[in-house]
């Protein structure tokens, strides 16, 4: 027998180790960047009306915290999308992407998902919130045929509040982050 999956497994196991060490590393020097900067050390996250009392999960040291409810609304409701834009917009933070985001289809053999997802990032570009909403579709078949979809109802609606981790963490604060230049037009 090789030593080969030994030593792929005792490295992957220390790459995982070396990860987490430099995620809590990363947090806390986050969290100290965040100080100095002026702002919160870990920003509230907002609770969609009417669910202030669903608890949370939360991963203090990586700065994570996420909390999940099922929207009362038929697809393609955005109505989530606008409370969080309304919400973060009006206290400084920025959509990630250009544009506002649209719904888009996941398939696959027994259910479809219709998807949404948009992301914030906080005014001192430290944290980011991303709301992810599900509508699930289930299959109808006749042998191989697709004969129709079956909607459930509601949407599912994920909201998750975390420390930004990539390149936009090492800009300085209160500089712009996007990927293109800027061009100055006289």
């Amino acid at each position: 027998m090789s030593s080969h999956p030994r030593q792929l497994t005792i490295s992957i196991i220390a790459l995982a180790a070396i990860w987490l060490v430099l995620m809590v590393l990363l947090g806390k020097w986050q969290q100290g960047r965040g100080r100095r900067a002026g702002g919160a050390a870990e920003p509230r996250l907002v609770h969609y009306p009417g669910t202030e009392s669903i608890p949370e999960q939360t991963v203090p040291n990586l700065g994570w915290r996420k909390y999940w409810f099922t929207l009362e609304e038929d697809y393609p409701s955005k109505s989530a999308f606008y409370f969080y834009r309304n919400e973060l917009e009006g206290q400084g933070w920025r959509l990630a992407t250009r544009g506002e985001p649209q719904w888009y289809r996941r398939t696959g053999e027994e259910e479809n998902q219709d998807l949404f997802r948009a992301s914030w990032v906080s005014p001192n570009g430290l944290f980011q919130v991303d709301l992810d909403m599900v509508s699930a579709v289930k299959v109808r078949r006749e042998g191989e045929a697709v004969t129709g979809e079956d909607r459930e109802p509601g949407i599912r609606v994920y909201v998750t509040l975390h420390r930004v981790m990539g390149p936009a963490l090492l800009a300085p604060v209160g500089e712009p982050r996007s990927g293109r230049p800027q061009i100055e037009v006289r």
